[in-house]
This record gives structure tokens, sequence and C-alpha cells, in this order.
């Protein structure tokens, strides 16, 4: 009986020690695995991403461990990869490989790898990654206008806005936009105009959407009063050529142009006050209607007209006014010369800046009223076109209209208190 249970004890030790073996045989299979480190990843719209592969027990000497690489998205054309195998070193357990996105504008798109065997490793539970591609945003370029006459110096605007984001898209790398100069330019850059650090191209900086450059006539240019230089805007070169698309002027005419008074000569008629609706722009607060309204003067008579003369080498302004404008133009003639350009004037009725040639004029009445105060005064004068001009009031004492606002504001500002007209070439019979 004893020898029945000792050859009983025996087989069950022995069939206990074959089970214990067989499972840490299981356990070491089981261990030497290879698998990624997350089954889902996710590819930015810009930047790169690191994909990890990793070993359950370090090899002894290196592994390669290749990768079959497929998906929607196309190798080298969407996306670029570091390398098409892992290398685990010796006595390492994780390896890593690099993705970066390229031309990634098409949506839906994504990368699958999956682990290919190698010797004396099983495939973990995560040998597929898949990885979908977040879609890069198209980038406009524009300027902000398409035209601007130059006396002097400019600034002009350059904008980007994304597809979908709008003016909300901020770059987050400096963006390097080609300036090139339209072989139609009649104007010839560095001779009679010039564009700010002779730039060639145009960077808006990261973190912006927006930056500006000034185009300048050239100091002692001669002969270029009615040439325009033709600017283009192209698209970054480089990578990713359809990131970027034109938006709604890549071209800029600058019409080079000189005003002199010669220019002006013969009788003008006022038509309107044209930028009363920019008084309204700056709030009852700062700018009550009621300061205003009703007692500006625009009243024309049907003969008034202003006569700009030359005579003698002395150019004048002879008024003959009826109407509102006899409260400034009150002398028989008024001497008048040239005196500067203001080259960034803020003309609220357009929201935007504007160049104002200043005349100095002699004997104006400076009240602008029925009451008096003869003086000198800067005097705007520009030419529209040969039958249209605008004259600028910017200089003058607040009396019968403004004077709350005058008081308030402690002083004259002329882009608050500037008044503009509209003048009509009189044709002469």
């Amino acid at each position: 009986m004893k020898t029945i249970i000792k050859e009983i004890t025996k087989i069950l030790t022995i069939t206990l020690l074959a089970m214990m073996v067989t499972s840490c045989n299981n356990d070491d299979d089981a261990g030497a695995n290879l698998s990624f480190s997350r089954s889902i990843y996710v590819l930015p719209a810009t930047g790169s991403l690191n994909i990890e592969l990793k070993a359950s027990v370090a090899p002894e000497n290196d592994l390669i461990v290749p990768i079959t690489i497929d998906g929607s998205a196309v190798l080298n054309d969407e996306y670029e990869i570091s390398a098409k195998e892992f290398i685990i070193k010796a006595g390492e357990t994780n390896a890593q490989i690099t993705i970066t996105p390229k031309n990634n504008l098409a949506q839906g798109k994504e990368i699958r790898l999956s682990i290919n065997p190698v010797a004396g490793y099983s495939l973990g539970d995560k040998n597929v990654a898949i990885i979908p591609i977040e879609t890069k945003e198209r980038i406009m370029y524009s300027f902000t206008t398409s035209y601007s006459r130059i006396l002097s110096s400019i600034q002009i605007w350059v904008e980007i806005q994304g597809e979908i984001s709008g003016r909300s898209y901020i770059p987050q790398t400096d963006i390097v936009l080609p300036l090139k100069i339209s072989s139609s330019s009649t104007a010839e850059l560095d001779t009679d105009f010039e564009i700010e650090n002779h730039s060639t191209s145009i960077t808006i900086p990261k973190g912006t959407r927006q930056v500006n450059f000034s185009v300048n006539i050239v100091e002692g240019a001669e002969d270029y009063a009615g040439k325009e230089a033709i600017l283009e805007l192209k698209a970054p070169e480089g990578e990713d050529p359809d990131l970027y698309y034109a938006g709604s002027f890549t071209t800029f005419t600058v019409k080079l142009d000189q005003l002199k008074f010669i220019d002006l000569l013969g009788k003008w008629k006022p038509v309107e006050l044209s930028n009363e609706d920019g008084f309204y722009v700056w709030g009852e607060e700062e700018l009550p209607s009621n300061d205003f309204e009703g007692k500006l003067p625009k009243d024309f008579a049907a003969g008034d007209y202003l006569e700009f003369t030359n005579e003698g080498g002395v150019d004048r302004i002879i008024p003959h006014m009826t109407g509102g404008l006899k409260k400034y133009f009150c002398g028989p003639e008024h001497r008048v010369t040239f005196d500067h350009i203001n080259k960034e004037f803020l003309d609220a009725s357009i929201f935007d800046y504007i160049m104002v040639p200043y005349f100095k004029i002699t004997n104006i009445n400076k009240l602008f009223s029925t009451k008096t105060e003869i003086g000198d005064a800067l005097l705007g004068l520009d030419k529209i076109d040969d039958n249209n001009i605008y004259v600028y009031i910017h200089d003058y004492i607040p009396t019968d209209f403004f004077t709350y606002s005058y008081e308030q504001w402690g002083g004259f500002d002329a882009e608050m208190f500037g008044i503009t007209y509209k003048f009509t070439r009189v044709e002469e019979e």
C-alpha cells in the first residue's frame, strides 16, 4: 500500500513540475513580443509625430523590425516618414520613428503601420497603428486694396486669412511672400520710386496676420508724375505649394503723382461738403451731433466759385463767393504758397488714411464765421482729376460749429474738425 502511495505521489509531483515548466515557457513566449505603444495616433496639421515600438524583452543584439506602410494617405506626397523599420538597440526595449505631414490639405486621410514578424518575438496586441492626419488649413494672401496715388510716401498693407478661420487665423511661423515688380510698370524702381529697405519680399511675423511697408518717391526724382509702379504679391516658395492661394488683391498699382498749384489753375465751384458722415463716426460723447448738425457751412450760391490764378509768378486764389464759404474766403484775393504734405491724415468718412498737400494761404477769416479774425492758415488742396478737386479747411477756430467739442477737446484737431469740400471745374464759355 505504501508503495502504491509513493508511486502516485511521484507521478503527481512529476506532473506538477511539468505543468510549472510549461507555464513558465508560456510566460516567456507571451512576454517576448513586439507592440506599438498605442493603437491610435493623430498626426497634427503642423509639426511631427513620434511612433514608438516596444519590446517586452530586450534583445541581446540590435533588433531590426520592418513595418508595412499603407493607408489612404500617400507617402512622400501627404506625409514623410523617417524610416521604414524600427531598430531596437541591444539591451533596450523601445525605438521610435518620426512622421511629418506634407501637403496635408485633403480631409479624411490616414496612415496604417503594421509590425512584421521577426524571429524570437511574437506580435503583441497593438501590432497595428492607425494614424489619422489632421488637415492643414489653406491660407489666403492679399493686399488690403489695389490702388493708391502717391505724392511722397504711402503705406501698403498685406494680410493673410485662413480658408476656414478667416481673420481669426494666426500663423505659428513667419510667412514670407515674394514681392515682384510687374513688367507693365512705367515707373522705374530706385529711380522713380523705392520700396522700404529695398525689400524683395514681405514677411508676416508669426502671431500676426497683417503687416505694412512703405513705398516712397525717390528724393530728387524727375519726370515721374503720371507713371505707375505695379507691385505683385506671390505665394511663398518651397514646400506645400497648394497651401497658399491668392486673395482679391495680389496686384497693387501705385500712381506716382505731383501736385503743383499751376495744375489747379482755373475756376472751381463748390458742389458738396464731402466728409460730413465722418463726424458721426466719433460718437456722441466725443463729437455730439448737436454740435454741428444744421450749423456747417454748406450753403452754396449758384454763382459761387474760386478762381486759381498765377500772375507774375505769384499764386493766388480769388474768391467769388456769396454763400457759406464767404465766411472763410473773405478777402478780395489770397496768396498761396506750398508748405508740406501730411502723409497720414485720418479721414474718418472713409475709415482710411489719405495724403493732404497743404498750402499757406493769406488773409482768410480764421473764425470761419460772420465774426472775423483775419490771418494766415494752412489750406489743403488736392486734385482728383482734371475736373474735380478737394479743398480741405483744416485750420480755423470753431466759432459757429464744433464749439462745445473744441472746448472739451482742449484745442483744434484737424482729423476731428477738418472740413472737406469737393469742387468741380467751371467750364469756360
